[in-house]
């Protein structure tokens, strides 16, 4: 298989490309096995970005496509961080909901049952004892049918007691926001998040004028997914594509000036975007000693999906993974950042990219200049 080329500008001191040549190499490697037709990455500092570019292609069918810096990417569970949680923490920095209230003093229909005990801050960590995910069948109604059938439906655990990663539980938060708010998760998004940081392509679903510049994900009733949410709980009728969990699709660019904004202290410029209060509490751990885990409100520090960290992105680092194939990892104690956007469902289905994440990572840390093993 030919080289995959690089595409788009690299950024930085004319001396930097060559201090990223080992990650360039891994991921050609990784195109060249097939474990994803291309990327998008960019390595960068909170006063903007150090490396980026394009390799490989956007697209394998149904017919072939180069990859691009401008790619649109499903960021499917960068979702929860860079809009659910982000609102929800915002709005209780400010004084408009408290993250120890039940769900059931937001959201009406949990009232009187397991789920309404359990605490927003739990829905946050992934530590109220819900599963994973609920029955598609939940999602076949509206929001109120779904938010009843989840409801009705027994914990897996007592909340707080255990761990486990749910996207229940940001459906749940994005109810519960929604009803505080008066607005719609993504009409929030845009208004509170988006907007403000002057995002171009960073959006709930794609327009019309940008599908040809969407990595294409899977197949699904003979026509591939392309501006369509992957996740197909995000893209039921009950959600419409706008979910908690997933719906999200941006570039790499967008997602490392999200990144940026929160090495700033949630400052873009001269304006505010997060509050200081917001950022800590995302960003830093927030669960218990005995489970194991650390977890901020919306970001990952340490838990099993926390491959995208590497082995040299210091132990205060934070980021989030997707199930498309995408990741961002930040690291406030070295100033630095890395995000990878990557369409690996379209090669051949889903698959295990914890290694290829870690690796990544590392490179990009050394690319960095960040010292470590």
């Amino acid at each position: 298989m030919a080289r995959a080329r690089v595409r788009g500008p690299s950024l930085g001191k004319a001396e930097t490309p060559h201090l990223f040549a080992p990650l360039h190499s891994f991921l050609e490697s990784r195109i060249a096995a097939g474990l994803v037709p291309g990327a998008v990455f960019v390595a960068g500092r909170s006063d903007g970005a150090v490396h980026r570019a394009a390799l490989g292609q956007r697209a394998l069918k149904p017919r072939v496509e180069p990859m691009t810096a401008q790619t649109i990417f499903d960021l499917a569970s960068l979702t929860k961080p860079m809009a659910t949680a982000a609102l929800v923490v915002e709005r209780a920095s400010a004084g408009g909901l408290d993250l120890d209230d039940p769900l059931e003093r937001h959201l009406e229909e949990t009232r009187g049952t397991e789920a309404g005990s359990v605490k927003l801050s739990m829905l946050l960590t992934h530590t109220g004892g819900f599963p994973p995910m609920n029955p598609i069948e939940d999602y076949r109604g509206g929001k109120t049918r779904l938010y009843d059938a989840i409801a009705r439906e027994s914990l897996e655990a007592r909340p707080g007691e255990r761990f486990t990663y749910s996207d229940v539980g940001y459906m749940l938060l994005q109810g519960a926001i929604e009803r505080r708010l008066g607005k719609t998760l993504d009409r929030a998004a845009q208004e509170r998040i988006f907007t403000p940081l002057r995002f171009r392509d960073t959006r709930f679903g794609t327009r019309a004028k940008d599908l040809a510049r969407v990595a294409p994900t899977t197949r699904e009733g003979g026509r591939w997914l392309r501006g369509r949410v992957h996740d197909p709980r995000a893209r039921s009728r009950a959600l419409g594509g706008v979910a908690g969990n997933a719906g999200m699709f941006g570039t790499a660019e967008e997602v490392a000036r999200f990144c940026e904004m929160l090495l700033r202290g949630g400052m873009y410029g001269s304006r505010r975007i997060l509050s200081r209060e917001t950022v800590r509490l995302m960003t830093t751990n927030q669960c218990g000693a005995s489970l194991g885990v650390r977890r901020g409100f919306g970001f990952d520090i340490e838990s099993p999906y926390s491959a995208p960290r590497g082995t040299i992105f210091s132990g205060d680092s934070y980021g989030h993974s997707g199930f498309t194939g995408v990741s961002m990892w930040i690291d406030p104690r070295n100033d630095a950042y890395f995000v990878l956007l990557t369409n690996s469902v379209h090669a051949g289905g889903h698959k295990d990219l914890k290694a290829f994440r870690s690796e990544a990572a590392t490179h990009a840390a050394r690319g960095l200049g960040i010292a470590g093993g």
